[in-house]
């Protein structure tokens, strides 16, 4: 059983030095080691389930709960490197499209790229064309009620700005007609005192004329 677990850590290794080769490596044809890193892959599972089943085999429970834990790890490892290779070739599959791309926008020609979009636009299907006007219908449609709302909303503000004027104008001539009151009431409050002043000092004399004299 030791020698099945070696044989699976040997494989495991292995997968681990051609990925990191995989992705360090900078050359453009890498098929002999990803076919090289998908075989170990592949072997390295089934070595992983026929370690697996011998671990359940085990009678020993020490060694069979160490057996199962081996396999775990090796699995989860597996899954790891698994992924890791997927994304480096998801890596440099989409860096050799843009390159191809880039490299096909540099060599076509103005009058080319012009000729393309006419073809495109030719070849553009009946349906397709009476959607695009449709939306394009929409679009206006909806550009249209967006300015209608927008021409309401100032309308309504100037109509709220309006009442506001109003009632600012209304309160200012309320202020005017209060301070005049109260002008008013103060000239009033001023005289009385005068004729309340004068009319105690004329009693005053009468009083003491009649007790000097009748007195």
């Amino acid at each position: 059983m030791t020698s099945e677990y070696n044989a699976a850590q040997r494989v495991l290794h292995r997968i681990k030095q051609n990925v990191d080769e995989f992705d360090l490596t900078n050359a453009n044809d890498n098929a002999v080691t990803q076919a090289a890193i998908a075989q170990d892959l592949q072997t390295l599972g089934t070595r992983i389930s026929e370690y697996r089943i011998l671990g359940r085999q085990e009678s020993n429970q020490r060694k069979h709960k160490m057996m199962l834990e081996r396999a775990t790890h090796m699995s989860e490892e597996q899954g790891q490197l698994q992924r890791r290779f997927e994304k480096i070739k998801k890596r440099r599959e989409d860096h050799a499209a843009y390159a191809d791309q880039r490299t096909e926008l540099f060599q076509r020609t103005p009058a080319t790229a012009a000729r393309t979009q006419m073809d495109t636009t030719i070849m553009m299907d009946p349906q397709d064309e009476v959607s695009f006007w449709n939306r394009s219908e929409q679009a206006l449609d909806g550009y249209i009620a967006q300015g209608v709302a927008s021409l309401d909303n100032l309308r309504e503000q100037r109509g709220i700005l309006k009442e506001a004027h109003r009632r600012v104008l209304n309160a200012d001539n309320t202020l005017g007609l209060s301070r005049s009151v109260i002008t008013l009431i103060n000239r009033r409050t001023t005289q009385d005192k005068i004729v309340l002043t004068g009319g105690m000092l004329f009693t005053c004399i009468c009083i003491y004329f009649i007790i000097h004299w009748f007195g």
